[in-house]
């Protein structure tokens, strides 16, 4: 879904929460997404009391992760039938005994049976299966999705396997919006006009952005992470004249529930790039740039990918940002000059932090305003790598013949690990000296030592013209 799409319906749920509040046997259940709203209304059905004698012997199927509510559905659909007068059974399917009561009830048309999870034991799991299929009453099963197979559904069975809700971005910020709408309810279940307000006036932008992080294991608590949003809405509205909170405070909380607990004793600044091929390039700037400059790059600095292998990228500083607790004057974010740069730049400002931007002006490749990391090294260095590999081919080049004549070579995503082996053996300072040039301009935002006269090399990168660096040799194999 679209960010801005995302960020409008949180604006709209945290405006009117009846579009994602549903009750079930006296019981408050939080989604949004048309998946949660199958789920409640197949509950519902096998929850509603039908005259008796008049059931058809039907069975469904629930397959939902751990934490994610089965007990509570279970326990709702129970209580909602007998409420209504109706026969329910609910069982802990991990007991024992339960497979011996299910079996007692198989000729008992009128009743329904609720079953929560199944046992771990294949054995006992198949057979308490094998006994729900045979009940002819009702029969509901809330189970977790790696034992769907193990159900042998009819094809007229119905069946609902949700995602995890750490993947379903408006549902998991519908249920933690209830829970702490919970949180700041009185005594009456009344939920004041002024915390209502405060509550509709929470940033949805940053909603969005917070959302997208993947909590893991801290999903099952996420009624503390509600319990310290709404000790902060509640003292806001005392405080700050019923205004909500702030957005570096909102984020200031995510952080602090998300924190992987970073080592304390470390105090080098951080340089956050986009993935390992970025991070292996800069360290190897370093140790070219060592022996010529006499001073560590690295020294007080810590480079490090957004992810590993095909896990880094833009899309995961938000998670870093909220994980690593990373603050400006603390920690940059070196990011490709592409629309995904753009994109995760407008996120990591939402969050107060300090983004840079690699610059096309000091790029080796002249040809295009959006660069990566590999275009600042030189062309030349590139046409060797190429030679290297007669077998590879980049994913693009661009030529501009109009002086000063230039050219520029993308780099096919799965070939950057060989690249980046290859100039690990091969690459001399001189093609690097780009790269070098970036990392000088990182030091000097955290206020680190850096080699003189670097403005000056500066706009020397800029204006020189080297046709071996800018143009390079371009390999003959490549002409089709």
């Amino acid at each position: 879904m679209p960010a801005e799409i995302i960020k409008s319906t949180i604006d709209s749920i945290l405006r009117d929460f009846s579009l994602c509040s549903h009750e079930l046997g006296g019981l408050e259940f939080y989604g949004y997404s048309a998946e949660f709203r199958d789920l409640l209304s197949l509950c519902r059905d096998f929850a509603t009391d039908v005259e008796p004698g008049t059931q058809t012997s039907r069975k469904a199927y629930v397959f939902l992760d751990n934490a994610h509510g089965k007990t509570s559905l279970s326990r709702a659909i129970a209580i909602h039938r007998e409420t209504g007068g109706g026969k329910a059974f609910r069982f802990d399917g991990t007991v024992g005994s339960t497979s011996k009561d299910v079996k007692d009830l198989q000729h008992n048309t009128d009743a329904l049976v609720v079953i929560d999870d199944l046992p771990e034991a294949s054995d006992p799991r198949s057979k308490l299966l094998e006994r729900l299929n045979s009940l002819t009453g009702r029969a509901i099963v809330f189970a977790r999705p790696e034992y769907a197979t193990d159900a042998h559904l009819r094809p007229d069975t119905p069946c609902l396997k949700l995602d995890h809700v750490d993947y379903r971005q408006i549902d998991k910020i519908a249920w933690l919006i209830g829970l702490v709408r919970e949180q700041l309810r009185d005594e009456g279940g009344f939920l004041s006009p002024v915390l209502a307000a405060a509550l509709a006036n929470l940033p949805a932008g940053l909603l969005s952005t917070l959302s997208s992080v993947r909590l893991g294991l801290k999903i099952a608590n996420l009624p503390l992470l509600a319990v310290r949003i709404a000790e902060a809405v509640r003292i806001n509205v005392v405080l700050q004249d019923g205004r909500s909170i702030q957005e570096n405070e909102l984020a200031a909380i995510f952080a602090d529930f998300c924190s992987s607990g970073s080592d304390p004793m470390d105090t080098r600044f951080r340089l956050w790039v986009e993935g390992e091929s970025d991070s292996r390039i800069l360290k190897l700037a370093c140790q070219l740039a060592r022996p010529i400059h006499g001073l560590d790059l690295e020294e007080g600095l810590a480079i490090i990918p957004l992810g590993l292998g095909r896990d880094g990228g833009t899309s995961k500083a938000t998670e870093v940002v909220i994980r690593e607790r990373t603050r400006r004057n603390k920690d940059i974010f070196l990011l490709d000059s592409d629309s995904p740069g753009r994109h995760a730049e407008q996120e990591l400002k939402t969050l107060d932090q300090e983004v840079l931007f690699l610059d096309s002006k000091i790029a080796c490749s002249r040809v295009e305003p959006e660069v990566e990391i590999e275009d600042f090294l030189s062309l030349g260095c590139l046409d060797r790598f190429y030679l290297a590999h007669p077998d590879l081919r980049p994913e693009k080049e661009v030529i501009k013949y109009k002086p000063p004549a230039s050219r520029r070579l993308v780099v096919d995503g799965a070939h950057k690990e060989e690249l980046v082996s290859w100039l690990e053996r091969n690459a001399a300072v001189e093609e690097l000296e780009n790269v070098i040039l970036i990392l000088c301009e990182v030091r000097s935002r955290f206020s680190l030592k850096s080699p003189p006269a670097m403005k000056e090399k500066r706009r020397q990168l800029i204006d020189e013209t080297r046709p071996a660096k800018h143009f390079g040799t371009r390999p003959s194999h490549w002409t089709l």
